[in-house]
């Protein structure tokens, strides 16, 4: 693996994270404002980027046997995430205000901005549709499970007002997405456009929100958590080596193994940060969690490719 190419996607990720923290601190836009982007793009631009990521690829001829089966990997791969995330908080003596943020940065990477390109460079565009079931499932998790954390938090919110929050833009993409993909159906060309201009500006605005939440965290704040850094060695450095050691095993095809390992291994994403945002919660630890990620990430994914 070629240590320049991960290098060169996350300084992107990083220049553009740091764009929102400059206009924010020059008063072009105002910390006020990110609450307004999270909702177009978890709304709109998210949902629109996934369903227009399944037309792209909607005459891709891989076996079907193999996408049944990459989904199921994917599911469990997820399964096995979420319980490690409750072994990471018991580790680390997570105090309990911060156990929910550690558990979205410990299941919700940023499969989507990160894995996509950064799979094509590895492993060629045959291995874009996996990125994409893959991405699918996300969005299944974190509209579930994900969006069920985050209003737990919520004080005085019923459990009958959290289940309905699962009936929402990102659910109802996943399902779209599906029928598409499995379907293979016709979509006009004039909507495919729509799709694509309105998914268009999910990435820079995603990472405008991130770089505004980190406007008003020092230096110190930020790089001076030392939970944060043992967090990282755990989850992104331990526990995918010992992840894709063992799902070789099991898993004899190299490019479907080494998706799966990418996606298990790319940074925290900026979702759980958005939708805290939303709900108008302290996104700053997961915004954090984000930034440091992404910065290590640069040899973490390095260390977990040397294992494929």
């Amino acid at each position: 693996m070629n240590p320049g190419i991960v290098f060169s996607q996350m300084l992107i990720i990083l220049v553009l994270m740091l764009t929102g923290l400059f206009l924010c601190k020059i008063g072009i836009i105002s910390k006020e404002s990110s609450k307004d982007f999270s909702g177009v793009v978890v709304n709109i631009c998210a949902p629109m980027q996934l369903i227009m990521s399944v037309l792209n690829n909607s005459g891709n001829t891989a076996d079907r046997s193999d996408l049944i089966r990459f989904f199921g990997f994917s599911i469990v791969a997820y399964f096995i995430m979420i319980l490690f995330g409750y072994v990471v908080n018991t580790v680390l003596k997570i105090p309990k205000n911060q156990r929910n943020d550690y558990q979205l940065m410990t299941v919700f990477g940023n499969c989507g901005f990160i894995g996509i390109p950064v799979a094509q460079a590895l492993f060629g565009s045959g291995s874009l549709i996996y990125v994409a079931v893959f991405n699918l499932t996300y969005n299944l998790v974190m509209y579930t499970y994900g969006l069920w954390i985050i209003a737990s938090d919520m004080k005085g919110v019923s459990f009958k007002e959290q289940c309905l929050k699962f009936i929402n833009a990102g659910t109802i993409s996943c399902l779209v997405t599906i029928l598409i993909f499995w379907f293979q159906i016709r979509v006009p060309v004039p909507i495919q456009s729509l799709c694509a201009y309105a998914g268009q500006p999910a990435t820079f605005l995603a990472l405008v929100v991130i770089g505004i939440s980190l406007s008003e965290m020092k230096f110190k704040e930020l790089f001076g958590d030392w939970t944060m850094f043992i967090f990282v060695i755990i989850r992104f450095i331990i526990f995918p080596v010992v992840f894709v050691s063992i799902i070789r095993i099991f898993i004899g095809d190299v490019l479907i193994r080494g998706t799966l390992a990418l996606m298990i291994s790319v940074p925290v994403g900026n979702m759980p940060a958005m939708m805290r945002t939303q709900f108008g919660q302290d996104d700053r630890l997961v915004a954090k969690g984000a930034v440091v990620t992404t910065v290590f990430s640069v040899v973490t994914i390095t260390i977990t490719c040397l294992f494929i």
